[in-house]
């Protein structure tokens, strides 16, 4: 025989304590503010999935090229940053 879950315990206790905690004025404005959480969880998921498939094409597509490694990118961010810092001087 099979475990089950029912998250509902989980729920009404989470719920309890938002409530107790003043920042909220009722179990629904909790909810919905949960349901906005979670709307944009996803829809920065689906913006993070869209940049690394992006990524990947270019990559793919030879237009971005691999790192020779963290010191080396380290060293060119410096370096690039200073050449600015002098052209702006």
């Amino acid at each position: 025989m099979g475990k089950s879950y029912d998250p509902q315990n989980d729920v009404d206790e989470i719920i309890a304590r938002q409530a107790t905690s003043g920042d909220f004025t009722s179990a629904d404005s909790i909810v919905g503010a949960a349901a906005h959480t979670r709307k944009k969880l996803e829809a920065d998921t689906a913006r993070l999935r869209a940049r690394i498939d992006a990524s990947n094409s270019a990559y793919g597509r030879g237009a971005l090229r691999k790192s020779p490694g963290a010191e080396a990118m380290t060293a060119d961010i410096i370096s690039r940053g200073e050449a600015r810092l002098r052209r702006k001087s």
